[in-house]
């Protein structure tokens, strides 16, 4: 009887553990139960310079939310307690309400506490660049 609840225990952490490893090696995909049209506004915080700006153009917002939906990202190392970043950036909806937000540090970076999640294909993060340029002018 007790070598039964033994192997049961251990046949319960040996599935809990598969659990966990098949969880944490499945691709992310940000944005994804969100469509760009219900998306009203971006506001986007520059770490690097320490400015912020919104924009609410339909074209910049489908460019941005369609590259993050259509990239897929894999989880890497625990992101807690970094604290330096490129791009903090936050989606409204036409109420004001915010759908999603995270970090973008790179442009195969994205950081949403506690992961950093990595890709292989290039993020927006240039045009958020050019996005910066034009409307800290």
């Amino acid at each position: 009887m007790k070598n039964k609840k033994i192997r049961l225990i251990i046949v319960i952490i040996f599935a809990l553990i598969a659990a966990l490893a098949i969880w944490y090696l499945l691709p992310t995909t940000f944005l994804s139960k969100v469509e760009a049209s219900h998306i009203k506004s971006i506001s986007v915080f520059g770490g690097n310079t320490g400015e912020g700006f919104d924009f609410s153009d339909t074209d910049e917002i489908r460019y941005v939310v369609e590259n993050i939906q259509s990239t897929k990202m894999k989880k890497d190392t625990l992101s807690i307690g970094y604290m330096c970043y490129s791009f903090h950036i936050s989606f409204f909806d036409e109420n004001g309400n915010e759908i999603e937000s995270f970090i973008i540090n790179s442009p195969n970076t994205i950081r949403k506490d506690p992961f950093f999640y990595r890709c292989d294909g290039n993020l927006c993060f240039d045009y958020l660049k050019e996005l910066e340029e034009k409307y800290s002018n």
